[in-house]
Parts: C-alpha cells; sequence; structure tokens
C-alpha cells in the first residue's frame, strides 16, 4: 500500500538556470539537499577513474539525487565534476522536486499521440543529456550487474539493456563500466539525512507493533493479524519529513513460523492456537528508506519453552549489540550471536545469518554490511543492517527478533528499539 502527500514550493536558485533540453522543461538549479551524498559520490568517481554514473534502478537514482523514483522510468546523471541531472516522468514532477539535481528534464513515456514506451521516449533525451554534460568519449559507471530493488510501485519498468544499446548506438566514444560494486559500497554508509529518512519509516512501524500486537490471539486467522498490523501502519500519521511510504506485514505462526527462515516471508490461511508462536514480519520504508523488523508474540501465555526460547534470543541480541563498534569485523558479529545459541543449545537452529545491509533496500543478504561467519566487512560509521537471532523448530515453531541498527562513533544506535 502507499500512501502519497505533497511538498508545495520550489527550489531557490543558485545562479543562472542551466538551459533547457530541446523541446522539454527544465526547473532551475537548487543547492544540494544532502551536502555529504554529494561529495562522497564525487570522492568515489574520482577513485574509480570514472567520468560519471548512470543509472535508471530506482534505489541507485535515490542515491545519486535524493529523489525515489515511482514506475522506475526515470534516469540520473551524475558526473565527477559534480553535476547532477535527472530524466524524469513529467507526472512526476511534483514529487521530483525532492531531487537534488541541478537540472531535472521531463519527458513522456506514454502520449496519446503515438503508441510508445519508456524506451523510446527517453532516447532523445538521455542523449542530449549525455552530450551536454561533456560524456560522448566518457568512462561511465552504470548498472551492469546483478542487483536486488525494493520495489517502489506496485508495477515497475525495467530498462534493461536497453540504455546501454541507446548509448552504443549513438555516442559510440562513451565507455561503459559496470558499476555495482561501487554503488553498494555507496548505499552501505548512510548520511545523517539518510539516516533520519530510516529513522522516521521506524517510527511509523513502531506505532503499528505498539496497536497490532494487541490483536495477536488465538482464533484469529494469520491474514486477520496481518491485516490488523496493516490496518494500523495505514492510520499512522505520516513523519513531516517523508512524502511516501510503505508498509508490509506478514503473519506466521505455529509450525509456519517455523519456515520463517525462508528469504520471504509468507502469510498462510491457518487458525491460531492457545500458546502458538506468532511471528509478525515488517518492511516499511519512507521515501525509498527501509526498514526491516520482525518481533514474535505468543497467543495467550508463554510456556516454560518458549520462555527459554525468549531468553536465549534476547541473550544473542545483547551479545551482538555489545560489540558493535566502528572498526569491528562484521563477522565478529555474527559470532557473538550465534556463540550465545550455540551455548543455549540452539546452534543448529539458528539457520541463517545475524543480519545484513538494511537502507536502500529491506531484504538484500548481499547488502553491506554482511553480518555473516565468513563476512570480509569492517564496520563504519553510518552503516545500517539488521541483527535478527532466530531458532527454528521444524513442525513447532520458530521465533525471531529482528531490529534496525547504525553504527555510530559511541557504538550502536538501535532504530527499532521498541
Amino acid at each position: 500500500m502507499i500512501r502519497w502527500s505533497f511538498e508545495a514550493g520550489s527550489f531557490p536558485r543558485r545562479g543562472h538556470p542551466l538551459k533547457c533540453l530541446a523541446n522539454l522543461q527544465s526547473w532551475p538549479m537548487s543547492s544540494a539537499r544532502d551536502p555529504e551524498r554529494h561529495a562522497r559520490i564525487v570522492d568515489a568517481l574520482h577513485v574509480s577513474g570514472l567520468d560519471a554514473f548512470l543509472c535508471a534502478l530506482p534505489s541507485q537514482v535515490l542515491l545519486l539525487t535524493g529523489y525515489w523514483p515511482v514506475m522506475a522510468t526515470s534516469v540520473a546523471v551524475f558526473t565527477s565534476a559534480g553535476e547532477v541531472h535527472l530524466i524524469v516522468p513529467e507526472d512526476e514532477t511534483e514529487l521530483a522536486k525532492q531531487s537534488s539535481a541541478a537540472e531535472r528534464t521531463t519527458y513522456r513515456p506514454a502520449s496519446l499521440s503515438a503508441i510508445t514506451d519508456a524506451q523510446k521516449a527517453i532516447h532523445g533525451p538521455l542523449i542530449q543529456a549525455v552530450k551536454k554534460l561533456g560524456l560522448s568519449a566518457a568512462r561511465v559507471g552504470m548498472e551492469l550487474g546483478q542487483f536486488v530493488q525494493a520495489s517502489s510501485y506496485a508495477v515497475m519498468n525495467f530498462f534493461g539493456a536497453g540504455l546501454g544499446e541507446i548509448l552504443r548506438q549513438n555516442v559510440p566514444g562513451l565507455t561503459m563500466v559496470a558499476a555495482t560494486d561501487d554503488f553498494e559500497r555507496l548505499k552501505a554508509i548512510k548520511t545523517p539525512h539518510e539516516l533520519a529518512k530510516i529513522r522516521s519509516a521506524s517510527r511509523i512501524a513502531e506505532a503499528a507493533f505498539d496497536c497490532g500486537k494487541h490483536q495477536v490471539r488465538a482464533g484469529r486467522s494469520e491474514p486477520e493479524i496481518a491485516s490488523a498490523f496493516q490496518s494500523a501502519f495505514e492510520r499512522t500519521p505520516l513523519a513531516a519529513e517523508v512524502h511516501r511510504s510503505y508498509g508490509f506485514f506478514f503473519c506466521m505462526s505455529g509450525p509456519n513460523s517455523a519456515t520463517a527462515a525462508a528469504a520471504y516471508a509468507r502469510t498462510r490461511q491457518r487458525t491460531v492456537n492457545a500458546g502458538d508462536l506468532v511471528m509478525t514480519h515488517c518492511n516499511s520504508c519512507g521515501d525509498g528508506f527501509w526498514t526491516d523488523i520482525t518481533r514474535t508474540y505468543t497467543a495467550g501465555t508463554r510456556d516454560p519453552r518458549q520462555e527459554q526460547m525468549h531468553g536465549a534470543i534476547m541473550e544473542a541480541r545483547q551479545a551482538a549489540l555489545s560489540v558493535i563498534t566502528p572498526g569491528i569485523s562484521a563477522r565478529d558479529v555474527d559470532r557473538a550471536a550465534r556463540e550465545v545459541l550455540d551455548r543455549h543449545g540452539y546452534g543448529a537452529q539458528f539457520k541463517h545469518a545475524a543480519g545484513h545491509g538494511v537502507g536502500f533496500a529491506a531484504a538484500n543478504h548481499n547488502g553491506i554490511p554482511r553480518i555473516h561467519p565468513q563476512s570480509p566487512d569492517v564496520l563504519t560509521e553510518g552503516m545500517t543492517f539488521n541483527i535478527e537471532p532466530a531458532i527454528y523448530f521444524e513442525g513447532y515453531g520458530g521465533m525471531r527478533h529482528c531490529d534496525v541498527v547504525a553504527v555510530t562513533t559511541r557504538g550502536v544506535e538501535v532504530l527499532t528499539d521498541f
């Protein structure tokens, strides 16, 4: 479910407006909304020896411009000189005001005058932008590898190799370079502006959990419980700084919760029985910045077995949190949680890594930092990820507690501390 609100007003001018591209609308230049992110991208381009990044996947456009596209029909270009150009569909004009792009060009992916598609429609604006920015003989980092992409709408466009083909045919001097690793490294460390967005998404989810947990009881079905959390989420007012918000809630109870070690969550038609473990999983976002949250309840009173599981998970959580600090290996965080569960006799039941990077996507098990027994990643201030110690007994049930955390100079901030 998507919730929309719009921000009125225009951006202040900085210098003179850039010239419009032919037959297209261009807004005046504006100061960067996130100067720290802007500087990091310029540095990354210089380190990698690239003249520009060019991308169309929503999370990458968000990274480069601060704007989270709706239908994935926008293209962002960011040069090593710090120029930022956004090509955006005409009907996303109002939302695109959130962008920090100095120049924003609109186009029409569809028209009554002709049957066309986004790839054909963006052909002219893309070529003009690349040439205008002086990239005709440049090395440009692009999305040429495998990416995990958070859904930005119910239907999304994927240009695939189309943009590359347009550039090959029309700008033969341009060299395309796979920038997969560059994008992932940039997304791993959040700026204060981006952290604020994740905090906002977490607060909206917190309100939903606080209300929805009272609906967890025997006799209700998994869809009814998931719907109660979802409904509470939809009724929660957006934070002032959030313009668009998603929330996905899943409920898995009894034996179904034992299958929650899978890479995805799944609500089924099962009716909850007294004493069942009931796991509620949430992925929520604010303007493209995501959370990954799980809480486990008991329908009624916890029995001794569940008390033991709960105590072990909370101890493992605290052990992981206590070692998080800049400079520590991500695998040491996993080890801290895993050793506790091993000591309590639940090692075999902890069936996945202790966490992964969260922020530009909710569920990306290769998101940096990977809190995994074999992880090569080292924690840095500004990294955000989840900590999710868990125990799964096939045929009985599963229990997981998943928080989103941020690395700070002092150690760790739990963004979902509720």
